[in-house]
This record gives structure tokens, C-alpha cells and sequence, in this order.
């Protein structure tokens, strides 16, 4: 994931303070670790976060300065880094507490989470309606909604769902149901954590996933941070929040491009691009 990365010195120096800081050894998750270590959210979140951070970094580095910022469910938390909320060692101590208090509160194989395709939001709640074990986690775009639940819960959703019209319902590679009520002791711990931090307001308009609205004063972010834990994300409207604040051009940063994807319906006729590594960095050219 972030070989090429560390070979900046600087991002590896980060990294190695950022280790320190948070006691886990993040360079060899960077670099060595299998994938099936990698899907423990315990160590998934601060490799995710870390590389979130490097890349804005080297994206600044090369002139480029986010206008405002928005990240997907741990994503966030790289986004108020970016913003000045929060320093990288900080961050990446912060996300090590939410991965181990999340690990803990659903240990792997009790639940897990689903993409439904082909259905709007509405539809998918009605689906749901009266189940207490399973719920929609992720308001991607109008036609996916992410739920996510127990074992058992999401076979009964998935049957639902497909009664109610859905074109599929996708097994995602995740070990417990985030975004949901299942993740309220995780949620506790994680704000205990989070309060033991000086929070500052971002210099730039972040949006929380909770709301889909802008981040207010610091002294607010463990309250919203917790309950983004236990609720929704609420991805469409962060991107329409976005777009309102005049953003027409949008940069992933992280190893993959699943947000990118979501932007042809998310925001029509802007650009989106996404970078993973340092080289895309350097070939990447946006409109003037």
C-alpha cells in the first residue's frame, strides 16, 4: 500500500513519529502486511489514514490546496488532519483507538456489511423497516446504500431487499458493522479517546459524515466523531454539501477510486480524479 510513499523522506520520517506516537509498527503495515491482516480495522484504519495524509502532503507540496475536504467513514479523520484540526501523530493515535475499540465491540465474522445496488435510500429503509439487526450504514450515491448488520441480520435484509427490486446486494470484505447501533460501546470508548485530544476548528470546511454539513468549532468534534461511529454515513449529501460550497474539482487520495466512481452521480460535470501513489501525484493535470 505505501511502499513508494515512504521512499519520500520526509513521509517517512512522519511515519516513523506517527508509529511512535500511536505504538504500532505503521511501516510494516505499509509495506509487508497480508491482506488478510489488513482487513482487521484495527490495522486497515491507520494504514487507510496514514496514506490519506501523504498524499495531501505531497499534493500541497506540488501547489495544489484543498478548498474544503470530506472523507469517507475513517476518511474523515484525514480530512480534519488536512484541515489543521488535528496533527498526523495525533490522527493516526486517534484511529488506532477507533480500530481496537471497534475490533472489541464486534469481533471479527459477527457482522459484516452489504452495497445495495439498484434501489433508492427510501426504499431501502422501508426494506428494513422493524429489523433490529441489521441497518443502512452508508448513503453512497441514490442508487447504492451500504447496510450493514449481524450475520444473520443481513440475510434477512438481503432477502428483503431483493423482494423490494434491488439489482444486487454485495458482500463487502469488511470484519463488523460499522455505522451502526452494534458499534455504540466502540463508540463510548472512542470518545473518551478523542477528548483526551486538543481539537482546533479546520482552517477549511470539512463535512461530517453524521450531518453532511460543515464541522463547526473544535470543542465539537468528539461529540460528532462519536456518533459518526454509530450512525450513517451520510456520503451524497458531504458531496452536495460540497458542490454548494462551490468545489468543481474533486481529488481522491488513498489506494483505491471508489469515491471517484460515485461522482458521475454525485456531481455531473465536474472533474474527479484519484491519486494513490507519489507518480500520479506528479503526472496528475487539472483544469485551469
Amino acid at each position: 500500500m505505501g511502499e513508494e510513499l515512504l521512499q519520500d523522506s520526509e513521509i517517512s520520517d512522519l511515519c516513523d513519529r506517527c508509529s511512535k506516537d500511536a505504538g504500532i509498527d505503521l511501516r510494516r503495515l505499509l509495506t509487508t502486511a497480508g491482506d488478510d491482516e489488513l482487513r482487521l480495522t484495527q490495522n486497515a484504519q491507520p494504514a487507510l489514514c496514514f496514506v490519506g495524509i501523504a498524499l495531501t502532503g505531497l499534493l500541497r507540496r506540488k501547489g495544489i490546496e484543498p478548498f474544503a475536504a470530506a472523507g469517507h467513514s475513517v476518511g474523515e479523520y484525514a480530512a480534519l488532519a488536512a484541515a489543521g484540526s488535528i496533527t498526523p501523530p495525533q490522527v493516526i493515535k486517534a484511529v488506532v483507538e477507533r480500530g481496537k475499540a471497534m475490533a472489541e465491540a464486534a469481533p471479527a465474522g459477527t457482522g459484516s456489511m452489504a452495497a445495495v445496488l439498484g434501489l433508492d435510500a427510501q426504499a431501502v429503509e422501508v426494506a428494513l423497516a422493524g429489523m433490529n439487526d441489521a441497518w443502512p450504514a452508508n448513503y453512497n450515491t441514490p442508487t447504492q446504500t451500504v447496510i450493514a448488520g449481524t450475520t444473520a441480520g443481513l440475510e434477512v435484509a438481503t432477502q428483503r431487499l431483493q423482494r423490494a427490486g434491488a439489482k444486487r446486494v454485495v458482500p463487502l470484505n469488511v470484519s463488523a458493522a460499522f455505522h451502526t447501533p452494534l458499534m455504540a460501546p466502540a463508540a463510548e470508548r472512542l470518545r473518551q479517546a478523542l477528548e483526551r485530544i486538543e481539537w482546533r476548528a479546520p482552517r477549511i470546511p470539512v463535512m461530517a459524515n453524521l450531518t453532511g454539513r460543515p464541522h463547526q468549532g473544535g470543542d465539537r468534534i468528539p461529540h460528532v466523531m462519536e456518533m459518526q461511529l454509530r450512525s450513517p454515513v451520510r456520503w451524497a449529501a458531504c458531496i452536495a454539501s460540497l458542490t454548494e460550497n462551490g468545489c468543481d474539482t474533486f481529488i481522491e487520495v488513498g489506494p483505491k477510486r471508489a469515491l471517484t466512481g460515485m461522482m458521475r452521480e454525485l456531481a455531473p460535470g465536474r472533474t474527479a480524479v484519484a491519486v494513490a501513489a507519489p507518480a500520479a501525484i506528479q503526472e496528475l493535470s487539472l483544469p485551469g
